[in-house]
Order: structure tokens, then C-alpha cells, then sequence
């Protein structure tokens, strides 16, 4: 069993519905939100316990009231993820060298209205705790598949979709490409980026910087870039 702590990250394991929750911890002081929390609780059939502020403070010292007790996070299969929506906005996440990274990353494409994320099979997620504080609950809610790099390519280009990833050497500004169709989106790690095996078979674009700079944004700074800028576009 793996422990979430907080009522967002609480809120967000139970909406989601993608871990067994088998118990939710309660200090005595029970704020709204958190009694909201604990109505959703029972009505799923979790077992709540009230423990005193010193228990409670065992499980996190920064627990916000309330922790749960929750089992793996459940995968989708990929293809699964290529069918939620007409005009998939899919990311894949690989080498990403940080969980707290990884969660604000999925916070930022869950924002967005990406549809789907894909991920290496070595990913943050087994990180619960860091990963759905640092998301704000988003990576239990966003709809998740474990998938290698090069079949999530092979997939986008069997159902017609775009593939786009950052490359510096592009010559193609990313605000100028078309990315209101059916999209991939590859974001690779600060360190190792998208391989160049890959990066070979995609469309390379680049983010337009306001004065010159030679260094690469960071890993959250450009998943943001990217993923506002198809929202902006489908909202065009």
C-alpha cells in the first residue's frame, strides 16, 4: 500500500477511480472540504479512521487533515487512450529525471485539455505521494497508459495524427505549425531529451524565444509552451 496525503490529493484517488483506496485517516478537526471528502468515502465503502493530531501527523506531518491508504495506479491500454476523443491531444512523457517535474507536468496538460498521456514503463508514478501533491490531483485523473516511445509513434501515424517534439535545430516556430488535428506531443527529459532515433521520424519544432538565449527551457516550462499553445489553437 502507498499513502497520499492532503485533501486534494485525497479528493482527486477517489474521483479518479484509478486506485483501491482501502482507508482514509481523519484528525479531529474536520474543515468542509474534508468532511465533503469523507461523505465520498463512505458512500464508496472506505473505511474511515479518526486518529488524534500526534497519529495523524506520524502518517505526514504536512497531511492537511486527512491521508488514505491506496494500491497501485491502474493503467488504461494505449489504444484505450487513443479513443476517449474524435481529435486525440496525446503526450508522451519520457526521461523525466524528477517525480515533482513529472506531476507539475501532468498538471499542466491535464489544465490544457490534453487528452491522454502516455508513459515510458520507468515512470514517476509509483513516486504517489511527490506525483498527485505536485500535480494538484491531476495524474489521478488523467486518463494514463504505459507505452515504449516508438509504438506511440507507430500508433499516431496508423490513426492519421500528427507527432511534433522540440527540437532547438528546427527551423519551424511551434506557432506556426497546424497542431489542431489529431496530435502527439513527445516530451523527453532536461538530460537526454527525445531520442534522435525518433526525433528523425517526427515533426521538429522549436519554441521562439524573446532574445537570444542558448540554453533549453526546462521540462515543465516547455510542456506549458506546448500544451497552451494547443489549447489556443483549438480554441481558434
Amino acid at each position: 500500500m502507498e499513502l497520499v496525503a492532503g485533501p486534494i490529493s485525497v479528493d482527486a484517488v477517489l474521483r479518479g477511480g484509478n486506485r483501491e483506496v482501502t482507508r482514509v485517516v481523519v484528525g479531529p478537526r474536520r474543515p468542509k472540504r474534508v468532511e465533503r471528502i469523507l461523505s465520498m468515502a463512505n458512500e464508496a465503502g472506505v473505511a474511515i479512521d479518526e486518529v488524534s493530531e500526534p497519529t495523524l501527523a506520524q502518517f505526514d506531518p504536512k497531511s492537511g487533515g486527512i491521508v488514505a491508504e491506496v494500491g497501485e495506479r491502474r493503467f488504461l491500454e494505449a489504444s484505450e487512450v487513443w479513443g476517449l476523443d474524435p481529435v486525440p491531444f496525446i503526450a508522451h512523457l519520457d526521461g523525466i529525471e524528477d517525480p515533482f517535474n513529472f506531476g507539475q507536468a501532468v498538471r499542466t496538460l491535464f489544465a490544457a485539455g490534453c487528452t491522454g498521456v502516455l508513459l515510458a514503463e520507468r515512470n514517476w508514478m509509483t513516486a504517489t505521494s511527490t506525483v498527485t501533491r505536485s500535480s494538484a490531483g491531476a495524474t489521478e485523473l488523467m486518463p494514463m497508459a504505459v507505452q515504449p516511445v516508438a509504438d506511440a509513434v507507430d500508433a499516431a501515424e496508423a490513426r492519421g495524427a500528427k507527432v511534433v517534439a522540440t527540437s532547438d535545430r528546427s527551423e519551424h516556430d511551434i506557432n506556426d505549425v497546424d497542431l489542431s488535428g489529431p496530435l502527439l506531443v513527445l516530451f523527453g527529459g532536461e538530460k537526454r531529451g527525445v531520442t534522435r532515433s525518433v526525433l528523425t521520424r517526427v515533426e521538429a519544432v522549436r519554441i521562439p524565444y524573446g532574445r537570444r538565449f542558448p540554453r533549453s527551457l526546462g521540462t515543465v516550462a516547455a510542456t506549458s509552451v506546448i500544451a497552451f499553445e494547443v489549447l489556443r489553437q483549438r480554441n481558434a
